[in-house]
């Protein structure tokens, strides 16, 4: 079996794809391609967010954190997914933003589908605390969850910036302060290391993208 795995920013996504591939039978290959593939950091630079719900937060292939417009990506994305649906028999889509309809010649498993259909099944007895990583997805977050009847409260934490360990403290505290009753990681960024670090800090629930979505290509193989 052979598994794309496509990120919005630059591959191969060694920060991402080895944790995601314990989850995986023995013998899937993996194969990598990005939407920001073949491009200078000047050329990256071109193109910023035209709003706050167009920004998508990614890294680039040496680790520098970079911020694009969702529109710029969306026409990228879908030539690389198109390209890489030649040669695999299942693509994983490595970002857990909104996307237009994407097209696949092969079954395309989207995160933000999954996290609707997984937050909307999880009835919690408080509010939802979410991670993204720009201060300026928040608010665009929070509305979005709330249109599907989620209470849920936004806080920012950037999984691509150095210092993460005096941030994740800073944002325990917050969040238990809003005593939220569950966590959800929505960044392909946040990896098991940050759940355990807020697990242990809230005795709560906190659920990663990046782990919902393994479990989830675990069961298309």
């Amino acid at each position: 079996m052979r598994l794309g795995l496509v990120t919005i920013g630059q591959s191969p996504r060694d920060d991402v794809v080895p944790e995601i591939r314990r989850f995986l039978p023995r013998g899937v290959e993996i194969r990598e391609a990005g939407a920001l593939d073949g491009l200078s950091p000047e050329e990256i630079a071109a193109h910023p967010p035209l709003s706050p719900e167009r920004i998508l937060v990614t890294r680039l292939r040496d680790g520098t954190e970079v911020t694009v417009d969702g529109e710029f990506i969306y026409e990228r994305l879908q030539r690389t997914i198109e390209e890489l649906g030649r040669e695999v028999d299942l693509i994983g889509l490595l970002c857990s933003g909104r996307f237009p309809k994407l097209e696949s010649a092969v079954p395309l498993l989207v995160p933000h589908e999954l996290v609707h259909g997984f937050l909307t099944a999880l009835l919690l007895p408080g509010p939802l605390g979410v991670l993204v990583p720009s201060p300026e997805q928040v608010s665009s977050t929070e509305e979005e969850l709330q249109t599907l009847g989620i209470h849920a409260v936004g806080f920012a934490l950037s999984p691509y910036r150095r210092g993460i360990q005096t941030r994740i403290e800073e944002t325990a505290l917050a969040l238990r302060k809003r005593e939220v009753a569950a966590v959800f990681l929505n960044c392909f960024g946040y990896g098991e290391e940050l759940k355990r670090a807020l697990v242990r800090s809230l005795q709560r629930p906190v659920v990663a993208v990046r782990l919902l979505f393994a479990r989830a290509l675990a069961e298309l193989l």
